[in-house]
């Protein structure tokens, strides 16, 4: 057993979800067989003309692949394996507007699997529908998966239900738990735990100089640089058309307390480097262990373990801390860089996960909500200042790849696991499931 095992077993309780991937893989994998031309076009308009193949709708398989939906959203091809983070997608109208998809597209995309982050419809969204119209599995809180139902329920009608995996224990605390998710094996296992969702009321950290992304006043003005205002221009650029709640709601149900119980999921493909990515759709307060308070509406805490303003403590955080640090080496997070307590500790809480984390390229995300849309570069400048505030050498700073909306919609990132970028040491304290080879 590798140390960073012993650590993970010592400090959590490993669960393994023995399962095996979902029935509706869709990707016509028989040699010679046509596609459906619905699901090729999907494919190509995602993932890239390039990267699909014309006949059978297979992504390539010898790539990693992320295309942007919008917000923390974004589908993903693991070695051809396609696979939804999160299913939100900002602005969704009945034709083609600002963002250049409608949800046809991604039920044609065929994912075998939806992975959300967290119960909030601005991540949640659509998720039900698009597991019953595929047969895709939901992973998610089993908190969230109580939405997921009353969502099925509510869309499909009575008695109407979805796949949907529990991640963790009900009601266990942040940490606590580190889950193994068999969905995309053999090709990649996967490591999920619950985590913070950010705070609008996290402690003040006097360690460096504030940096804060104001908000605008009545008159649209800010007190400094950045500022959390969309572009004028845009709304002559991208005029709003029909939203598609108007036809079919697919809002998430906000009832139960599964809005904010937040999920880490960790991938890392087998051979090939051992390529690893990382996703999370929100950052809390890793140093106070502080989250959004998840309160009934007499103001009590539901979550154990959790204060009515939302602390766990500094425990939990350093816990969650060490399992981060623990799962690396980390090439690729994919992590929200917009945090609800931006106006009290900037973007603080992001630049302690890129710590924790260490990656070699962060992807940030969540930059059209809450984050306004056509404000992602003003946050690019509060990252920035952010890391100079707090000392981070250019050494170990991740590189960036920026996300802009609608610009980066749909752009496919890929990344070729067999770059000798990713290229990690062979020594003896490998993980069993290491132990393959280099396809």
């Amino acid at each position: 057993m590798s140390k960073r095992m012993s650590f993970l077993c010592a400090a959590t309780m490993l669960v393994a979800l023995c399962m095996t991937p979902a029935a509706s893989r869709g990707d016509d994998r028989d040699e010679g067989r046509r596609a459906d031309p619905a699901v090729v076009a999907a494919r190509q308009k995602i993932f890239g003309l390039e990267n699909v193949d014309a006949r059978s709708g297979r992504v390539r398989e010898d790539r990693v692949i992320f295309s942007w939906i919008t917000n923390a959203s974004f589908a993903a091809s693991v070695r051809g394996r396609i696979i939804l983070l999160d299913t939100f997608v900002s602005r969704l109208e009945v034709m083609p507007g600002r963002t250049p998809l409608v949800i046809k597209d991604l039920v044609d995309a065929r994912p075998e699997a939806l992975f959300v982050g967290h119960g909030h419809g601005d991540h949640a969204d659509n998720a039900a529908y698009i597991s019953k119209s595929t047969g895709a599995v939901i992973y998610a809180s089993p908190e969230t998966c109580d939405n997921m139902q009353l969502d099925a329920a509510r869309i499909f009608g009575t008695g109407t239900s979805v796949n949907c995996v529990g991640v963790t224990s009900r009601g266990s605390v942040p940490g606590a738990q580190l889950v193994r998710i068999g969905q995309l094996e053999p090709v990649a296992t996967i490591t999920a735990f619950r985590h913070l969702h950010s705070t609008r009321a996290p402690p003040q950290d006097t360690s460096f100089p504030p940096v804060v992304i104001n908000s605008p006043d009545a008159a649209g003005k800010c007190a400094a640089v950045p500022c959390n205002v969309a572009d004028p221009r845009d709304a002559s650029m991208f005029p709003a058309g029909i939203s598609l709640t108007t036809v079919l709601d697919l809002r998430t149900s906000r009832a139960g307390p599964g809005g904010p119980i937040s999920i880490y999921y960790h991938f890392k493909l087998r051979g090939q480097n051992r390529f690893t990515f990382a996703w999370h759709n929100t950052s809390g307060a890793l140093k106070e262990g502080c989250a959004s308070p998840n309160n009934d509406s007499a103001g009590n805490p539901t979550q154990p373990g959790q204060d009515a303003q939302g602390c766990f403590g500094p425990a939990v955080g350093q816990r969650l801390a060490q399992i981060m640090e623990s799962l690396r080496p980390t090439d690729v997070e994919i992590g929200s860089v917009v945090s609800l307590g931006s106006g009290i500790n900037g973007e603080r809480d992001i630049v302690t996960y890129n710590r924790r984390i260490a990656p070699k390229v962060f992807i940030p995300n969540h930059v059209t909500v809450l984050a306004v849309e056509s404000s992602s570069l003003e946050w690019k400048v509060g990252y920035l200042k952010q890391q100079n505030a707090m000392g981070i050498p250019d050494s170990e700073r991740p590189e960036l790849m920026w996300l802009v909306d609608p610009n980066d919609y749909l752009r496919p990132l890929v990344f070729d696991p067999k770059d000798d970028r990713w290229r990690k040491p062979r020594d003896g304290d490998r993980d069993d499931d290491d132990r393959d080879d280099d396809r």
